[in-house]
């Protein structure tokens, strides 16, 4: 017989029984769940890194706000500021043609532009004559604030921005960036205007080193003004253009003249001119500047149609027209009267001289100028020929003349018969 000899203390051994809860919930639930536990478990400087972040967007959002805001009141105090210089215009306005009723003045303000405590207004007045004639003109008035308020002022360089330049084959262009529009339409046409000048007077080409600077400046300045060679001209924005000018016009005039006066003051130097011809020389300055559109033609075609041509200018080809008395005799006893004649007479000598002889004759009479003293030296000199050989000349065209002229003559006293 076999027994089971085991302690009954090992069939008493403890029961452990564990407890499932299976909770039932949706999906999105369930991930909210799991997310908080695994969020309780993250480190404290992720923490502190996210407060950090949206600490920063907060501000930088108040930041873009509060700039807003600047802005808009910037704006409107600029708008402002705008409206009271517009004002202050119109009374000034006002106040002139309170002084001169028949001025008839008004003004349009265009726009005005502010820099710092700076204000640069463009308008437009109008002036209407006693014929009721219209007469716009563009202008430019600056202004300071000071504790006084706004007050007129000469013209402010702060307006016309970054300093620029511009090279053509002979010019140099120093400007400021407001200036870009008129340099940029004057300095080729202008460029060769001063190449043909040039070679109408004789001198010789200009190489790229020897540039000739024009210095636009924002101030006024003479229009004739040269500084060791350098033509200094106003902005053409500061131009006067009463009478309805166009400011690139005027402004490539101005320079046009100012390339005369350069070029034969060159021309001076180099032909050793004289004293005593001079005058003569200041004719032909005033001669080539009336004849500035016309000298491309001159020397592409050999001579320009000569303006006012008839017998008595040809006569000044006989004599020395600013120091023969014959010249202005008809004006005796008057000086401004003896100017206005000799200024005429110089002027109608270069267009018969031109006309008969072609655009070479003017460098011929230059260096005539520096080696002869006498009026008939200066003419066999430069033209080849005696003033005895000259009368001839002027004979046989008289001769020419006085036949083409006949039957027209006799036409016209068959009418008047």
């Amino acid at each position: 017989e076999v027994r089971d000899t085991a302690p009954k203390e090992a069939c008493m051994r403890q029961n452990t029984q564990l407890e499932w809860e299976i909770l039932e919930a949706e999906e999105e639930e369930w991930a909210e769940v799991t997310m908080t536990a695994a969020g309780a478990r993250r480190p404290v400087r992720w923490q502190w890194l996210a407060t950090a972040l949206g600490a920063g967007a907060l501000l930088i959002a108040l930041a873009v706000m509060t700039g807003y805001r600047l802005m808009q009141e910037a704006e409107a105090g600029i708008a402002a500021t705008g409206q009271h210089i517009g004002a202050l215009v119109e009374i000034e306005t006002i106040r002139q043609q309170q002084s001169d009723p028949a001025s008839g003045l008004t003004a349009d303000v265009q726009s005005v532009d502010i820099i710092g405590s700076a204000a640069m207004v463009r308008m437009v007045m109008t002036q209407t004559s006693s014929l009721g004639e219209v007469c716009p003109h563009k202008e430019l008035l600056f202004y300071r604030r000071s504790s006084a308020g706004w007050t007129r002022t000469g013209p402010i360089a702060a307006f016309w921005g970054e300093k620029e330049a511009i090279e053509t084959p002979t010019l140099h262009f120093d400007f400021h960036e407001l200036d870009r529009p008129y340099v940029e339409a004057v300095a080729g046409p202008v460029d060769r205007f001063h190449r043909t000048l040039r070679e109408f007077l004789g001198l010789p080409p200009m190489g790229a080193t020897e540039r000739v600077t024009v210095t636009v400046v924002p101030r006024n300045v003479s229009l004739d003004l040269l500084v060791d060679g350098t033509l200094v001209n106003s902005s053409p924005l500061l131009r006067d253009c009463n009478g309805g000018c166009e400011r690139t016009t005027k402004f490539s005039a101005g320079l046009r003249a100012q390339l005369v006066t350069r070029s034969l003051q060159e021309s001076r130097v180099r032909n050793h001119v004289r004293p005593t011809w001079e005058p003569m020389v200041s004719v032909l300055a005033d001669w080539l500047i009336g004849h500035a559109d016309e000298l491309s033609a001159t020397m592409k075609d050999g001579a320009p149609v000569p303006k006012n041509m008839g017998t008595a200018c040809r006569t000044y080809l006989l004599r020395c027209p600013i120091t023969d008395y014959a010249a202005y005799s008809s004006y005796p006893g008057y000086g401004e009267y003896r100017r206005m004649a000799d200024a005429y007479a110089g002027y109608q000598f270069y267009d018969a001289l031109v006309a008969d002889r072609g655009p070479a004759a003017i460098p011929a009479l230059l260096a005539a100028f520096g080696t002869e003293e006498t009026w008939p030296d200066v003419v066999r000199t430069a033209c080849g020929v005696s003033v005895e050989e000259s009368q001839a000349e002027w004979n046989a065209y008289l001769l020419t003349l006085r036949k083409t002229l006949e039957p027209a003559a006799d036409e016209v006293s068959r009418f008047a018969r």
